[in-house]
Parts: structure tokens; sequence; C-alpha cells
């Protein structure tokens, strides 16, 4: 069934170099260490409340999981009776039937509350809370959402080459048949994901295939709204990677000739070379916001060797950059102290502070979603998942909390 294989597939979309730091590396895996790591114990609290809302409340750490039936195989693909679970600092807040679709990357945590989408292949649905929030006709999948005075603004990617719509409270304000959104829910950077909201616009890209002689290109389309704002020809580039808009100014990640050396940073039509090397395969390449401005986030390989590269960088070459053996599961923009988490075949194997190694038990954890970490004024955040038991841990100023049932954390957030 489409439900299971689903669960299992974990879609990773976001528009990379060649991948992002999720893809590729297995989530929904099994291990034999059934040893136990515990500190601090989750509260077993089921009552359900409303999360606390208002711009005076103190920062809440907000966790949220995929829960299934005790007994139940979900790592085998037994979905039935998932439900989505949101805890505040704790204590279990929310608790929902988790629809058709319990995928981990179709669920977010924003101002205290937990949306996601669902669909039964003819209609979507958007929830809040466990409420419905939008219904339209069409299988999409969100690649962005925004709540802006009230009206909720959402951008979703149909199955295949059916394109995309753009809405605002579910009725359609510009779509295209075959088009592909340009970003995901994976540029956690960006709090809509794929949309932007920029003064009081919100903004969002796509891009199509084209054919320029035997080669098949693409070009660019930045929109505000319903109204194109600006077109990039196929032929603009060698290759553009992301497009994002910011303060009125578009930015672009972007090969401007042959080979590494070419990756530039456009502002509108000014560009920067990022001082890279020529000679390396490039990932990635996505356009984040920081304390330095903007920034592409990558890594880079080399033919023959092994270990990474990865590095955050604008015009005046690389604001960090780190050389690792171990993969890396994210970078993290404004970052003094390098704190880091380190993979293997998608096991957390490290976990530095900055100063140390935090991490209990290497091999054990994994990440299911690019949402599974943050860095917040130089404390790191993660929900770690029991690759093959039911004792997760959540990593928070320097300590852990188990949180202990049969499924999955999905995602970590402090507001």
């Amino acid at each position: 069934m489409r439900t299971k294989l689903a669960l299992l597939l974990l879609l990773t979309t976001a528009v990379s170099c060649e991948k992002s730091f999720y893809s590729g590396t297995p989530r929904w895996m099994r291990m034999q260490d059934r040893a136990r790591y515990l500190s601090k114990e989750e509260s077993e609290d089921d009552e359900s409340e409303d999360p606390e809302e208002g711009s005076d409340a103190p920062a809440a750490l907000y966790v949220s999981g995929l829960r299934f039936p005790d007994g139940a195989a979900w790592r085998d693909g037994d979905c039935s009776g998932a439900r989505l679970v949101l805890w505040k600092d704790g204590k279990e807040m929310l608790n929902f039937p988790a629809g058709h679709y319990p995928e981990p990357d179709r669920h977010h945590i924003r101002g205290g509350h937990l949306w996601w989408d669902d669909s039964d292949g003819n209609t979507t649905f958007v929830y809040r809370d466990g409420e419905e929030m939008l219904r339209y006709p069409g299988d999409e999948i969100l690649r962005g959402l925004l709540v802006v005075d009230g009206h909720i603004h959402t951008l979703g990617q149909r199955a295949g080459n059916g394109g995309f719509s753009y809405r605002v409270d579910g009725e359609e304000v510009f779509s295209h048949p075959s088009a592909q959104v340009l970003g995901s829910f994976d540029d956690r950077e960006w709090e809509g994901g794929a949309l932007m909201l920029d003064g009081d616009e919100v903004c969002y890209c796509y891009t199509l295939p084209v054919r320029l002689g035997n080669e098949v290109s693409a070009e660019f389309f930045v929109m505000r709204g319903g109204q194109l704002f600006r077109k990039f020809p196929a032929g603009t580039a060698e290759k553009i990677f992301d497009i994002r808009v910011l303060d009125g100014s578009i930015y672009r990640s972007q090969l401007s000739g042959l080979g590494s050396a070419s990756l530039t940073l456009f502002k509108d039509d000014i560009g920067q070379s990022t001082g890279l090397r020529d000679g390396v395969t490039l990932h990635l390449c996505r356009l984040v916001p920081s304390q330095a401005g903007m920034l592409i986030k990558g890594y880079s390989t080399r033919s023959g060797k092994k270990g990474y590269s990865y590095w955050l960088r604008n015009g005046n070459g690389a604001v960090q950059e780190w050389d690792s053996q171990l993969a890396l599961a994210d970078l993290y923009p404004n970052n003094p102290d390098r704190v880091a988490v380190y993979l293997k075949e998608g096991r957390v194997q490290e976990i530095w502070d900055g100063q140390k190694n935090v991490m209990p038990l290497p091999g054990r954890y994994v990440l299911y979603t690019s949402a599974c970490t943050a860095l917040v004024d130089g404390c790191l955040y993660a929900a770690l998942s029991d690759a093959s038991g039911n004792t997760h841990l959540v990593l928070q100023d320097g300590q852990y909390r188990s949180y202990s049932f049969n499924g999955c954390l999905t995602g970590i957030r402090i507001e």
C-alpha cells in the first residue's frame, strides 16, 4: 500500500547540486544494541492541552514524533494506528491520528502548533493541532507554509509531473501544470520552507525544463503572490542551484561557468565568487540567511579520496569550513563554537558541543528529518530516535531526556 511504502521511503525533496545532507543515508534501520541510556525520564502525562501562546511567554522546547501501537512493526511497514504527538518542555501536549500518510517530513512545528498535510488521493487536507484548517481538490504535498495576518499560504507539489499550486486559505492563486517548486521544508533556515515572506509579499520560485539544442536545461521563475517577479531564462548560468528573495533582493547560488571554482553568489545582478577550487564535486549549495548575510551552504567531495569538505561561503570565501572523514548531519550558520553532529551510514556517531563529544552510545541513534537538530544561541538541540528500540533521546542544555514509546522523533524547535 502507498501508505506503508511512503513511510519507508521518506521523501527527501530539497533541490541540490547532487544530494542533500539527508539523502542517501538510511533512516529506518535496525541494530542489535539493546542497551539503554537514561538520564531524565519523560513525563507520561497523556492529557492534551493547547500550547501556550503569546509573545511574552518564555521560550519553550517543542518536540514532535510519530507513535505507533505497542507491538506494531512500523519499521516493517505496519503503519496502522499511527498518531502524531507534540511535547512541550517534556510534557505531552497533543496526540492525534496521523492520517493516510504518517511520514516524518509531512508535519512541522510552527508557533507552538503542529501543522501537517494529508491526502486521500483526491483531496488535500491541512491540519493544525488535529483541527482541519483547509481542504481542496487534488493530491498535493506541501513544500511551503506561511501564516500571514491570519491567512494560510500554501505551496503544494503534485505527484509526478503534475505541477504545483500556490493557495491562500485553500483558494488557488497561481498554478502550473508541470513545473517543479524550488525548495522545501528541508530548508529549515527558512520559516516557510519554499515560501518566503519579503515585506508584506509572499514569494516563491519554480523551474521548468527546456531543451537547448541536444541538451535539457532549465528556466527559473520568481513569483510574488500570483505575479511574476523575475524570470531567469535557460542559459543564464551553467547551473542554478537555489534562488531566494530577501529584503527586496533576489539571491542565486549558481555555477557561472565550467568547474566548481565558478560557484557564485549573486545578489540581484551582482555576482561574487565563493573562492572554491576546481576539481571537486559539489553537493547541496543552498542559500541560507545568517548574521554574516546570505551564505551558500554545501559540501564537496573529491574523486578517489575519502571524506568531505563542508562549508558556508559568501563573496569573501569560507565563513565556516570543516574537513571530516564522517558525514555531518547539517551546518549551522552563526556557529562560532563549531558545534557538530557526525554520522556514519546514517547513524549518529559523535555530537560535539564545541568542547567535547557528548554522544552517549555511538551508532544507536538516527535523525529522521532535517528538523531533528537546531542550534539556538550557541546551544545544540537534537531529537535522536532509537534505530531499533523504543528509548529515544532529546538533547537539551547538554543533558538528555528519554522519550520512551514505539515510534520515532521527527522534529525539534525552540520558540
